[in-house]
């Protein structure tokens, strides 16, 4: 897939001579290891069984899956996180029905509940929602159900196709150089409904925030002291930065490298590390952005 290969390019591309970001190879094969022992852990999702409803709710939810924090890294106003996200999302499609009218009117109230609640940049998540308006949105998820049922026991040949529409139906997908926010969304399909499983084995990890708090907290990235002190500190890292990019970069080829030596997909080397979050007290990095 051009698009995913490209980011991995990237990726390589800043981590030739790094400033800020190193990858331990000896920590990261100690890491496969300790993960192959304990196993796959499976990643927790709401069920839905209706296939459009869920690809609608994927859809929506991956659209505003980013920043939760404010000002430090456990200040949550509201509560906020991806979790109580979805269970707001949840309950404004209760009643969701596959037309524009009903569908445009969900989305609008989910926009409210996340004003209610005092979500960080409200105003960046009501324009990504209002991407979503148009009747494209409905006929991208329709496509991807029906493409589903056409191919069914075959769906790895799809992912592609998808993912290039993703990001050209809805260019706030497109705006981050690391595709994280896209990437998730077919991760989050996989699941749900256990669709793209070979194609997710050469898919890049959505860099966050967590995931490498993880890396570095497993010693499988390490910082240099600046880099870690900034953190430490809750100081601001600023989008588009070495710092940051390297970060996000390292993430990706160290997950790449983890997928290889566990032989496991990227949707579960991501969600052991996203489900271990809790198992460390240290801050992750702070950098205001729509990307993750």
């Amino acid at each position: 897939m051009k698009l995913v290969d490209d980011v991995f390019e990237i990726a390589e591309s800043f981590m030739k001579n790094p400033q800020h970001v190193s990858i331990d190879y000896k920590m990261i094969e100690y890491a496969a290891n300790d993960m192959t022992k304990t196993g796959k852990i499976t990643f927790p999702i709401p069920q839905e069984k209706n296939y459009l409803k869920g690809i609608v709710l994927d859809l929506v939810s991956a659209s505003v899956n980013y920043c939760y924090w404010y000002g430090r890294y456990n200040i949550r106003p509201g509560g906020a996180s991806s979790t109580l996200m979805y269970e707001l999302l949840m309950e404004c499609f209760l009643k969701f029905k596959p037309n524009d009218k009903e569908f445009i009117k969900c989305i609008k109230k989910f926009e409210k509940m996340l004003a209610l609640y005092r979500f960080p940049l409200l105003e960046e998540r009501v324009k990504h929602l209002k991407e979503l308006y148009g009747s494209e949105t409905l006929e991208y998820c329709n496509f991807i159900e029906n493409k589903y049922h056409a191919n069914i026991g075959n769906t790895d040949n799809d992912m592609n196709y998808f993912f290039k529409d993703l990001i050209i139906r809805f260019p706030g997908f497109a705006s981050d150089i690391f595709l994280k926010r896209a990437s998730l969304f077919f991760i989050q399909l996989h699941r749900r409904f256990g669709w793209f499983d070979g194609e997710l084995h050469h898919l890049h990890v959505p860099a966050d925030y967590q995931i490498p708090k993880m890396l570095e907290h497993l010693k499988c990235i390490k910082y240099n002291d600046t880099l870690k002190q900034t953190i430490n500190t809750n100081q601001l890292i600023p989008k588009n930065s070495i710092q940051e990019c390297e970060i996000r970069a390292a993430t990706i080829i160290t997950i790449k490298k983890l997928c290889k030596l566990t032989n496991w997909n990227v949707a579960d080397v991501d969600g052991f590390l996203f489900i271990k979050r809790h198992e460390t007290t240290n801050p992750f990095h702070l950098c205001i952005t729509t990307d993750y």
